[in-house]
């Protein structure tokens, strides 16, 4: 049986997550602080850690980053109610497995925890995978400075793809189309989605 790790402060999205995760056939244990699940994480093996990014005492990313350092072949997936686009893009670059901006679907919790199971991370990035959205080359350009190098000013990224900044915006507003995104908060969970499937 899967064993999964909740870290979250807010009481009652706590408890629901862990008896949705227990009734769900997985062994789901919680924690209200980041440096209550480090010292779970220290006396046991998880499989996938489901964390809240702002938590009291310390962050979410804290707990983020001793995953990575100490149990790398577990899965993260964030859960948040204060996304922005810089946290979406550093969770792409360290490898999170996804990103979801609260409140969301319980069905969308469980089939991001059953695929994580699935893949363990093994799986790295494809760009190929974003074949079937139908993007230009100029957009996958766009992306990649965009998730790889986490640039997320629009005139850095025409500076760089040699355009102008309202281009930029149009092809931003593309991508917001083809991948049913409102913002590149949004953007970004919507690409680590496809690159993970």
């Amino acid at each position: 049986m899967p064993d999964i790790l909740i870290a979250e402060d807010e009481d009652v999205l706590r408890r629901n997550l862990t008896f949705i995760m227990n009734s769900s056939g997985y062994a789901a244990v919680s924690a209200r602080t980041s440096t209550d699940a480090i010292e779970l994480l220290k006396k046991k093996h998880f499989d996938v850690v489901i964390t809240d990014l702002v938590m009291p005492v310390m962050g979410g990313g804290e707990l983020i980053k001793y995953v990575f350092e100490n149990c790398p072949e577990v899965a993260v997936i964030i859960i948040t109610a204060y996304p922005s686009t810089d946290s979406a893009i550093n969770a792409v670059k360290n490898g999170v497995f996804d990103y979801f901006t609260k409140p969301f679907k319980t069905e969308e919790i469980l089939d991001a925890v059953r695929r994580a199971l699935e893949q363990k991370k093994e799986v790295p990035f494809t760009w190929e995978k974003l074949k079937r959205f139908k993007i230009t080359k100029r957009e996958k350009s766009l992306l990649r400075l965009f998730v790889e190098e986490g640039m997320s000013e629009n005139k850095e990224i025409a500076e760089r793809l040699g355009i102008k900044v309202t281009t930029v915006k149009h092809h931003l507003e593309n991508l917001y189309n083809k991948f049913n995104a409102k913002n590149r908060t949004s953007l970004i969970s919507a690409i680590i989605k496809a690159l993970r499937q």
